[in-house]
Formats: C-alpha cells, structure tokens, sequence
C-alpha cells in the first residue's frame, strides 16, 4: 500500500494533475472496477518525467492507462500502485517524412489505433490496414504487441520514443525485441511517441482490406462490454479453440459471462463485478486444463 509519506509527497510534488479516488470503470472496456487510489494525468512531456521522477524516487509502481483494453480493474479499485492516463496532450500525429514510395509518421502515444488505420485508408498507406477495428490507444497497442491476421504493430515500426526516469530516450526497432502480445519494454518505460515507415498504396486497395478485416472482426466479436481476448494463444494453437471444444461458451458467474459468438471473449453485464469476471477466467482454465492438459495464459492485464 502506499503509505501516509508517500501520498503527502505525491499532493505536495504532483498537485497540479494529481486527482486521488478517480473512478476507473467507465476508462475500461469493461466498465467494472473500482477507483484509483491516486491518479495523475500529465498533459505535456514536462509534467510526464516530473511524475516519472517523483514516482521512482518514491519508490512506487504505476501503471499506463491508455485506452482501457485488455486491462481489468479489480472492484476494491487500484490501491497500491498510482495510475498514470495519458490522454489529449499526447494526441498528435503527423507525417515527417516521406518520398515516392514511402511515409514516415511521427505518432503520439495517446492517438486512438483507429485514427492510424483511418489516415492510411485516406491517403494510401500500406502496413497496418490488418490492425484495422482493434481497439486502444496506439501506446497500448505498442506496449503489447499488438496484432492480427499475421501483422503485428512492430511490424512497420521504425523507432520508439520513450520517457524513462532519466528523461526521454530514442530506441530504434531493430534494438527491440516484442513477443506475443508483450511489446518488450520494462515497466518503468513509457511509450511518449512511435514513428512508422509505411509504404505507399493505392487508398482503394487499403480501403478494400480494411473493410474485410473490420468484416471479419465485427463477425467473430459479440456486443456489450468486453476487453478482446481473455487468454493468449497458446504455441501452435488457438485459446478461442480449446475455450469452444471445452463447453466454455455460455459459461457465467454472476453478471459475467462467457460470449456465444466467441469462447476467449467475457462479455460483463451491466452492475457485474471483477471478482466474477476473475472468477469465470478460473473455471474456463480449469476446463482446458482437464481436458487438454494445457494452462491458458491471460492475455488481460488484472490490476487491484
């Protein structure tokens, strides 16, 4: 927890974008969860590295809360760690250069994924057309690799610029190393701004694989409050799979239930909680565990 030092040196220090108790549902997919104990929301890079700063020296952790997907907050809220949303002030993206054939984009870490893909489908630029309908800022989206159809955002990444407690600092991509789903960087590092080397297309054939994928997508999602997948593939194999040849489809505890049109999804009803979404997580491990003997890995981040 923090303690009573601590929290007099965050209102002394960051009293110009601290707010203590904000509630932290309606900034999640899910819409569950409960209040940040402290919450800061910096607007500019200044105000970023003197949080960073301050947080280090204090010695507590905190989390990025970008658009709130594949994150679910636990009801007794975030308590032991300070939350950090990063929002207008780093909302900028504009091209820096480019040539016949390409594109650089310089992208802020608070523009919305969907602001990308819709630019690429504008002015013709191929590369992240598959990423199109995933939700999320595009620091969230780097922050865990995200992907689909076989691309991933790292895949026309160029260079990361990145706040640590030192100050910013450049990392091109070929010094990175993403995983699935995990884009690599330490917990104290924070995406300020990505540049991508995008390739130039005609808009109509971007258009065109943007629609299909957003096609594909919107078929295999179910409406109402979700966060995406619950758990990661695992090697050679599908979660979505394992969760469906299992009987986890229909599955509830509570306000929380297990999608019908797709098994690594939980759908939370309005007044449901997050000890059932937790709960319902459980049982669905439980299930693939027992009959296929393999241990599903969350792919959602769970913070209380």
């Amino acid at each position: 927890m923090i303690n009573e030092e601590q929290k007099n040196e965050l209102r002394c220090r960051l009293a110009g974008f601290l707010i203590e108790e904000e509630p932290l549902a309606l900034k999640t997919a899910f819409k569950i969860g409960g209040a940040a104990a402290f919450y800061l929301q910096p607007e500019s890079l200044e105000e970023l590295e003197l949080a960073l700063q301050t947080l280090v020296e204090l010695e507590l952790q905190f989390l990025i809360l970008g658009g709130g997907y594949n994150i679910l907050v636990g009801d007794a809220g975030v308590r032991d760690q300070v939350v950090i949303g990063l929002g207008k002030g780093f909302g900028q993206l504009e091209i820096v250069g480019a040539d016949s054939w390409s594109v650089m984009l310089r992208v802020e870490c608070g523009v919305h994924l969907s602001q990308l893909v819709k630019l690429s489908e504008v002015e013709g630029y191929g590369g992240l057309e598959k990423l199109a309908g995933i939700p999320g800022t595009v620091g969230g989206a780097l922050a865990m690799n995200a992907g689909a159809y076989g691309v991933t955002i790292y895949d026309c990444l160029a260079a990361l610029q990145i706040m640590e407690k030192a100050g910013l600092v450049w990392l091109s991509a070929s010094r990175l190393k993403p995983a699935y789903r995990d884009g690599g960087l330490s917990s104290e590092q924070v995406v300020v701004a990505a540049y991508f080397l995008l390739g130039r297309r005609a808009p109509h054939e971007v258009a065109k694989t943007i629609v299909e994928v957003k096609e594909l997508r919107w078929q295999r999602l179910p409406r109402g409050a979700h966060g995406g997948s619950i758990f990661k593939n695992p090697t050679g194999d599908f979660a979505g799979r394992l969760l469906d040849e299992s009987g986890c489809k229909g599955m509830r505890c509570g306000g929380a239930y297990v999608s019908g049109e797709h098994a690594n999804v939980i759908v939370a009803d309005q007044g449901s909680r997050a000890d059932e979404v937790r709960a319902l997580m459980k049982s669905m491990q439980a299930r693939v565990r027992d009959r296929y003997g393999v241990n599903l890995e969350p792919e959602i981040k769970i913070y209380s």
